[in-house]
């Protein structure tokens, strides 16, 4: 039966079978980061075990699927609309001619007893001032550094640190009512919880960090 009495912070070793090793990569220094909860019940303890760990499955997640920074890709971006303008320009103009032909080769591709069902969407394919215009207007909002973030679903403006393990631990201690310096300083707890995902501690205080 489960013991729903008050206790303290639980044991290392007790904290290392609740969270996942491949994320936790010294699951011994999370005990300090429970300290910043102070005395709760297990179940409680339980429950902000969990919530570390879908915390940081979302960071390490969010850090493998990282984009590459905005900077490095824009000028990128800049080279391929341009490609897409003169390439419009050439379908709509110098290629205009060709058009029977290349819709009527198209069609052709399309085996006889499907073309009625399909002749639409084939069109569609070769449809370039239709598509050069859609992705121009795509390649203009993921040139806006916001929507870049946005489109890939990063931090705008933030650190991947902040975004997906200081503010949710914050958010994490309101749930709970815990305020910050109650149960000690947030900044060591951060940094514990850092050291136990096995990635380098943030140096000076973090309260000027908090949203």
């Amino acid at each position: 039966m489960t013991n729903d009495n008050p206790s303290k912070t639980p044991a290392p070793v007790a904290i290392a079978r609740r969270l996942s090793p491949r994320v936790f990569k010294r699951p011994e220094h999370v005990a300090n980061v429970l300290k910043s909860f102070g005395s709760q019940r297990q179940s409680t303890l339980r429950e902000i075990d969990q919530e570390l760990d879908r915390m940081a499955t979302s960071y390490r997640i969010a850090l493998k699927n990282r984009a590459p920074k905005f900077e490095e890709v824009d000028p990128i971006l800049d080279r391929f609309e341009n490609s897409l303008r003169k390439i419009k320009a050439q379908w709509l103009h110098e290629l205009r001619p060709l058009h029977p032909a290349i819709i009527a080769l198209r069609i052709k591709m399309i085996p006889p007893s499907q073309r009625k069902q399909k002749a639409g969407a084939a069109m569609a394919t070769i449809n370039l001032d239709l598509v050069a215009t859609t992705l121009l207007r795509t390649m203009r909002k993921l040139r806006v550094s916001k929507e870049y973030a946005a489109a890939h679903y990063q931090p705008s403006g933030k650190s991947f640190e902040r975004a997906f393990l200081w503010e949710p631990f914050l958010r994490l201690m309101k749930k709970h009512r815990v305020k910050l310096g109650q149960h000690g300083s947030f900044s060591a707890a951060i940094k514990s919880l850092h050291l136990a995902l096995g990635i380098d501690p943030p140096t000076g205080a973090l309260k000027k960090n908090a949203p």
